[in-house]
Order: C-alpha cells, then structure tokens, then sequence
C-alpha cells in the first residue's frame, strides 16, 4: 500500500502539495500539547539558506548531486550558494545558526511536552549529544503524529501523506535536501554523525504501519513475526541514537545492534 502511494507521489509530486500553514507532522494535538504552533514562523527562503550553509560545512561528496526532478523548487534555487561554499555573508552565517539554534529549543519544546521524563534524562547529557537527541525524537514524533492522528475529511490521505514523508527522508539523508525549518536539526546531525545511518528511519515507518487496522496485524504467530514489530517500532530509536550516544570501550558498532 505504502509503495503505491508512493508511486502516486513520485508521478505527480506537485498534485500533493499541502495548503496546510502547519509543518507536516505538526498538527492540534501537537500544538496543543506543546502551547503554541511549531515552525511556521520561520522564512522559508532563510530555512534553505541556513540547510545550503550546513551543507557546505559537510565534506566534498558528501552529499550527492540533486536534479530538477521530483525536487523542491526552494531546494534547488539554493544549491548555488551550497556549491559555490563560500558565497555566504557574516549576516547569512549568523542568521542560519540562529535559526538551527531556535529548531533545536523547538524540537525540546516537542520533546518536553510529550515526553517529559525522556527530556529530563537528556538534561544530562553535553550540549550537541542532548539536542541530536530531540532532533530524533522530533522526526518520530511527526512520523507517529502522520500515521495515527484522526484526519479531517478533506485532510490528503495517510498513505499520501507518509510516502512523500518517506521521499522527504530519503532526500535529506541523500542530498541534504529539507522543506521546512524542523529538518534542518536532522540534516545537523547527519552532518555531525557520519554513522547515522537512514534504515532505522526507513523501518521505522514500516513499524507504525504494522499498527493500522487493514494495513497491519494485531496478533503474531511466532517470535520472528514479534521480533520484527518490536525492532520496528522501539529497536529503530536505539540504532538512530546510537551513533550519537557511541559504544562501550570494546564494542563495535555491529556488535551493539
């Protein structure tokens, strides 16, 4: 179901465009719990900016080169900046980390609301570990808010909605490509953290599918069936957190997952 919505998508990519004002993933009950809207303050020019300097601070190659298709209009008119890596004024500088400082307090703000003993326990952690951390937590959030908020009538359809999610998340960890400022966190992160990698995230939106009534299954048969869901939906965070919290003197990376 999911790859032929996705297929829908990537045919027409300009007939799902959404009209909402809202960031995708940020919806009432996200606003609710938080006290105010998230996101939808920020200039969506200076948001590509800011994601075109992150960009040039990552190493040659990097990143792969984007063509015009099925790309974003904004993203594109920003990659002269992003290749040219030195075309940007003290003013640019510093209104990009501002920005990026601002998404990060925003993706706590996120975290505190729906997840207020998580959020203590990253209180203890250095600066840059504790807000790669909400940057995490504020991609799953919006992918759980996508998958299981209740939808208005004239709402695009979940599926709709979540592949072109996905295709967002592919492009980003691909390009360096975001839509809107809540990604600018995670194109940080996967800038600062070379060894985050994009599968738990890719699993993860196949383990919140495993939880909707058609889609997915409300019983298992065997531990393999029970395996598979668990990892899905809780394994994936520790494998996305991974990268940033490191390993135990002796364990490598493979022997942790």
């Amino acid at each position: 179901a999911l790859a032929a919505a996705r297929k829908a998508y990537l045919a027409n990519p300009t007939a799902h465009v959404s009209t909402s004002k809202r960031l995708m993933g940020i919806n009432d009950d996200v606003v609710k719990e938080v006290g105010r809207e998230i996101g939808n303050d920020a200039d969506p020019k200076m948001v590509q900016i800011a994601a075109a300097y992150l960009r040039s601070k990552a190493p040659k190659g990097y990143f792969a080169e984007s063509t015009k298709q099925n790309t974003s209009a904004a993203y594109l008119s920003s990659l002269k900046s992003d290749d040219e890596n030195t075309d940007f004024t003290q003013q640019q500088i510093e209104e990009a980390s501002k920005l990026l400082k601002n998404a990060y307090l925003e993706s706590g703000e996120v975290t505190e609301a729906f997840a207020k003993t998580f959020y203590l326990g990253t209180q203890l952690m250095p600066e840059d570990a504790r807000q790669a951390i909400w940057a995490v937590y504020v991609w799953c959030r919006r992918t759980d808010e996508i998958v299981d908020a209740p939808r208005k009538p004239t709402d695009p359809d979940m599926l709709q909605d979540l592949s072109q999610w996905e295709v967002r998340l592919e492009r980003l960890f691909t390009h360096g490509e975001v839509i809107d400022v809540l990604d600018l966190p995670l194109l940080d992160i996967r800038i600062k953290y070379p060894n985050l990698s994009i599968q738990p995230f890719l699993d993860m939106i196949r383990g919140m599918l495993m939880d909707i009534p058609d889609l997915g299954q409300d019983r298992y048969d065997t531990w393999e069936q029970l395996h598979l869901y668990c990892y899905r939906v809780a394994g994936t965070v520790g494998l996305m957190s991974m990268p940033v919290f490191g390993t135990a003197p002796g364990y490598t990376y493979d022997i942790a997952k």
